[in-house]
């Protein structure tokens, strides 16, 4: 079968596979549902508005009409099946419904280059198990010995732990490199700080369509009517927290600060011509959990590892056939007790690791927990480090004796990012505890203890109070909301300390000095390493600014699409709603980019063209609420912005709008307050 759009032989998405998702095809409209073709999405919500679901389990569903997959996912397998029937017939090269209504087709396919891909369903609850022989071998050899590596048990039922589903992300969200007790070394207390072994679990997971009902079980030869499709799943780990704490109740902090999920996923209809003999299980599995036919899929897995500002390393290849429990074993045994699944479940297989050393499923086993260092392009590595990403792919290899054809494949892929925030020594904000510097005499690190807290309340909408040092002041009252709001002192200047001192002043930039005593041996001169500490803090900041930044010019990129848009101006000059959104919206941005303290030049001045456009946006919306019947598409957008930036610099002082950067905010501010109080009375 072939599709009337071109797929390229080396795609993730043919028509053989169509992977279900959820996306946002701009931040400000709703999520649908959609399936994957080539490098497009197909918006099946837009299929159902025009009444192309017209089998007699989806005729006027609204299951495509949702937020989220779960719905659908409830109604079971007849209604998947009947879905990717008709969503295969209707993409087919011989279908001209789809094929040639250029209309439909506009408003159905988006580039997936300009969507946002979000979690496919609401995750009621997740469950990871431990369904690896070779990876529950290696573990057990590295912490126990060899000896008795493996638990009797664990032969006999599939091990699991109930994880924690508040914290499972979409593909690309940076991870946060987490913090914790980790184990005493010799006579000393258990240590506190961010994680030394952050590590990536090579994961696939099932996600359940139809539950059951409390108290009762789901039959092994039925278990795969429950389950949707499959996705791949990183469960990040942090080592050495989770050595300290998972005994004797299992895994804890050092696994629940996040879980990545592909933004895919595939049916078991779309794996079924990959299906293969699973394991031979020795001994034989109880009643319960012996299946008539036991079968894996033939899915082959990479993990690639690409460090800051380097180029990608392969560390490991291994195939999901090499899991030893099933999962519809597990799903069998998670309900064998009466517990009820729900659509949306998430069911973790664990660690995915094959025989051969080339196919370990994660760093603690490929480096036997740091003892053996890996080489990513020439340097030696143990586990991940700040700003590392992590990317897993899964490919299912046609073979020739399978219908689909030589140069057709099925794939799914996922894109992990590891480090948004580098925790180290100087990571003053976040940090708590004690760190070291490097160096040492006689193996004992000199001691930099901190004590830094802090605290801020920043909702959205309704109450706004921000308060700081900072130069001039605003408050604003109206019956539904109060803002207090003040502006930074852009002259501040961290001061570098005396070479006399021992006790370092580094000041952040919205909080007085913080003393920092440092203990230095003889050999070590107190100027040198305080200037090495205050030079490597101010870099710190400096990107962590320019970073923020950007996040905030992203906001602003996109807000100037939506209002270019026809049907953001007719809203705008039709609802007082409309209008008062944008405000806030705007506001937000302002205020977010206010909180950018201005003590660098380059900060200053990659604010200051933020700021000009935030403005001329404002002015935009203000000329679209007062005007008549134009229409957007017939403005030059450039001219329109520069002439607005220039109109703006000259009325509020020149060139120079920073120094007057409070009556933008007040004008904002005021005009936000203006408009809710005007909605709500």
């Amino acid at each position: 079968m072939k599709s009337f759009i071109q797929v390229s032989p080396e795609s993730h998405f043919p028509i053989q596979n169509l992977p279900y998702g959820v996306f946002k095809p701009d931040p400000d409209l709703q999520p649908r549902p959609a399936v994957a073709i080539g490098d497009y999405v197909l918006d099946l919500s837009v299929l159902a508005d025009a009444g192309l679901f017209n089998g007699p389990l989806l005729s006027g569903s609204d299951c495509f009409n949702q937020p989220t997959l779960n719905k659908f996912m409830g109604m079971g397998r007849p209604a998947w099946k009947e879905a990717r029937a008709t969503i295969q017939k209707l993409l087919s090269e011989d279908e001209p419904t789809l094929r040639d209504n250029t209309n439909l087709r506009e408003r159905s396919l988006v580039p997936m280059s300009k969507v946002e891909m979000l979690v496919p369903m609401t995750i009621g609850d997740y469950t990871d198990f431990f369904s690896s022989m070779h990876h529950a071998k290696n573990c057990g050899v590295i912490f126990r010995g060899p000896q008795n590596p493996i638990n009797l048990n664990w032969y006999y039922l599939p091990i699991a732990y109930h994880g924690r589903a508040s914290s499972v992300v979409i593909s690309g969200t940076d991870i946060v490199r987490p913090r914790g007790q980790c184990p005493p070394s010799g006579d000393s207390l258990p240590s506190f700080g961010p994680s030394k072994k952050l590590d990536f679990e090579l994961e696939m997971a099932a996600v359940v369509g139809p539950g059951n009902k409390l108290g009762t079980c789901i039959d092994i030869n039925n278990a795969t009517d429950h389950i949707f499709g499959l996705v791949l799943m990183n469960d990040w780990s942090a080592r050495d927290i989770q050595g300290w704490e998972y005994v004797p109740l299992g895994p804890f902090l050092g696994k629940s600060f996040g879980t990545t999920i592909s933004p895919w996923i595939v049916t078991l209809d779309a794996l079924e011509p990959f299906a293969c003999d699973a394991p031979k299980q020795d001994p034989p599995p109880l009643p319960y959990l012996a299946e008539k036919t036991s079968k894996n899929y033939d899915l082959q897995l990479e993990v690639q590892i690409k460090p800051s500002g380097q180029e990608p390393c392969v560390v490991t290849k291994s195939n999901f056939k090499h899991l030893y429990w099933t999962v519809t074993q597990q799903i069998a045994h998670h309900t064998i007790n009466g517990c009820n699944l729900r659509p949306g479940d998430l069911f973790g297989t664990g660690t995915i690791s094959g025989p051969e050393p080339e196919s370990l499923g994660c760093l603690l086993e490929l480096t036997w927990n740091g003892q053996k260092p890996l080489s990513l392009n020439g340097k030696s590595r143990t586990f991940l480090e700040d700003g590392d990403e992590v990317t897993f792919t899964g490919v299912c290899k046609v073979c020739h004796h399978h219908s689909l054809g030589p140069n057709e494949n099925l794939r799914l892929a996922i894109n992990l990012t590891v480090v948004k925030e580098m925790v180290t020594m100087l990571d003053l904000e976040h940090a708590l505890g004690r760190y070291y510097l490097p160096h040492s005499k006689d193996g004992q690190p000199p001691l930099l203890p901190l004590s830094l807290s802090s605290s801020l309340s920043h909702p959205l909408f309704g109450s706004v109070n921000m308060k700081s040092r900072r130069r001039g002041s605003l408050s604003v009252s109206s019956t539904s909301t109060t803002v207090t709001y003040t502006f930074r002192n852009d002259n501040f200047t961290p001061t570098f300390p005396s070479p006399s001192f021992k006790e370092i002043p580094i000041k952040s930039p919205d909080r007085p000095p913080t003393p920092i005593t440092v203990h230095f041996h003889d050999d070590h001169r107190p100027s040198t390493a305080a200037a090495r500490i205050q030079a490597a803090y101010r870099s710190y900041v400096v990107r962590r600014l320019v970073k923020k930044i950007a996040a905030v010019k992203s906001e602003v990129d996109r807000m100037e699409r939506v209002i270019q848009r026809q049907e953001t101006v007719d809203a705008l000059r039709s609802s007082d709603r409309e209008k008062l959104k944008m405000n806030e919206l705007l506001m937000r941005l302002l205020l977010e980019l206010d909180s950018v303290p201005g003590f660098d030049p380059a900060v200053r001045e990659l604010r200051r063209s933020v700021s000009h456009r935030i403005v001329a946006l404002q002015e935009v919306v203000d000329g679209i609420c007062r005007s008549g019947g134009f229409r957007m598409d017939a403005w030059d957008w450039d001219d329109v912005i520069g002439d607005m930036e220039e109109r703006v610099c000259r009325e509020r002082g020149g060139e120079e709008l920073e120094s007057s950067n409070q009556r933008l905010g007040v004008r904002a501010i005021l005009r936000f307050t203006a408009g809710a109080s005007n909605l709500c009375t």
